[in-house]
């Protein structure tokens, strides 16, 4: 039996010689005599790192260094980072095995060594890891530390590699580059959205699919803040991998926080970014996809997408493996929806509704790709991010600017 448990021992192998990979691309604040640096590690590092399989239930190491320069003692509140952090025990739990007790204490041992503490002795440096719950692709974090007379707070939006998405330095240009890129003025952004495709298509244009109701104007300093800062997860890309982990989760009534979406298309290519804010399982969740268009507005990327939220999985012939999600009806309830989530991130400076979908009543529903049916006032709902800090949603909205269709 002792051989055995020293056998099962080298399982357990954690390799941090690569961390410097993720220390190199972690982002940096400082203000009031902190440094606070931090990166979220992808499922091939922190499997590396830490020898499992992290990934697989969803878990995210967050590497943080925080220099306190300050004479006063100070707090990390790491509740604010991740509401539903894990205490390293409890990740190590997840990979015990039942009769290797020393490679368990070994693991034990391990995660908590690497777990960063939350006290900040004045004059101090302190790093390690969150065990936070798993973003592929674009991570939000809010880095809170506190004391006896303030509260600083540094917000990031992190990198993830391993999910191929559209970010911040990707132009229109380089998208569409036999077209002139116009920066249009208000009046000029209306027109243009509204004579947008009313929906989305097929990869061969030959079939209507989801209305396009959703356009986001974003502000270079923020891309996507307001959506990651409100639980929006970015999808893992379609793939057998994620097939895989699609069907492992449906079958346990698991979650899978970052599932992918099945493609639609616009502008002849399938979406740059698909979002998505899970629900109970796998099978409920409100998604949206987003498409980069051929004009800017005072210089800031426009997108055009369309939301929609799946309650429950259905058969079907309109797909290789005989099932889809199947959509609630009501569209525009997820639409309106978005603009509540959006408004509580405080980081909205103003939205309107332009036409463009085209009005379908529930008694003449239109259908998407796959069947099911949907009806819509045939409004668009136009969000401008914002530039600035957040402030309180009372304030952003009396801030509509435009009203086309249904009364408000």
């Amino acid at each position: 039996m002792l051989l055995l448990n020293m056998i099962l021992a080298f399982r357990f192998a954690p390799d941090p010689a690569a961390d410097a990979i993720f220390k190199a691309r972690a982002q940096m604040q400082t203000a009031d005599g902190l440094v606070v640096k931090i990166a979220a590690l992808s499922r091939d590092e922190s499997r590396r790192s830490f020898g499992e399989n992290l990934g697989a239930h969803e878990i995210q190491p967050v590497w943080l260094s925080i220099d306190n320069n300050t004479d006063e003692p100070l707090t990390l509140m790491t509740a604010r980072l991740d509401p539903a952090f894990y205490s390293p025990y409890e990740v190590s739990y997840r990979f015990d095995g039942t009769l290797s007790w020393s490679e368990n204490k070994a693991r034990d041992d391990y995660f908590e060594s690497r777990q960063i503490g939350d006290a900040l002795p004045p004059h101090s440096h302190t790093e390690g890891f969150v065990y936070a719950t798993l973003d592929s692709g674009v991570k939000f974090a809010n880095v809170a530390i506190t004391g006896k007379t303030r509260t600083n707070h540094f917000e990031f939006v992190l990198d993830v590699p391993g999910t191929a998405i559209l970010r911040q330095n990707v132009s229109p240009a380089q998208l569409y580059p036999h077209e002139t890129i116009k920066d249009l003025n208000l009046d000029e952004l209306k027109a243009v959205l509204a004579t947008l495709p009313c929906c989305t298509a097929d990869a061969k244009d030959t079939r209507a699919g989801d209305p396009l109701n959703l356009v986001v104007i974003e502000h270079s300093d923020t891309p996507m803040k307001a959506f990651i800062a409100r639980g929006w997860h970015v999808t893992d890309k379609l793939n057998v991998a994620s097939i895989l982990e699609t069907m492992r989760a449906f079958l346990l009534r698991g979650e899978y926080l970052t599932s992918p979406v099945s493609s639609l298309y616009l502008f002849g290519r399938q979406e740059d970014i698909a979002l998505q804010k899970p629900r109970a399982t796998i099978s409920e969740r409100v998604h949206l996809r987003l498409w980069l268009t051929p004009n800017t507005f005072q210089s800031n990327r426009i997108w055009v997408g369309q939301i929609s939220r799946d309650i429950g999985v259905r058969f079907t012939a309109h797909t290789w493996n005989l099932t889809t999600h199947k959509i609630a009806p009501d569209v525009d309830f997820d639409r309106d929806y978005l603009l509540q989530d959006l408004l509580l991130s405080g980081l909205i400076e103003q939205f309107g509704y332009v036409e463009g979908v085209g009005g379908a009543p529930s008694s003449e529903p239109r259908t998407n790709l796959t069947g099911d049916t949907y009806f819509t006032d045939g409004r668009r709902l136009v969000v401008f991010l914002a530039d600035k800090q957040p402030q309180p949603a009372a304030q952003i909205s009396g801030k509509q600017i435009w009203t086309d269709g249904a009364s408000q």
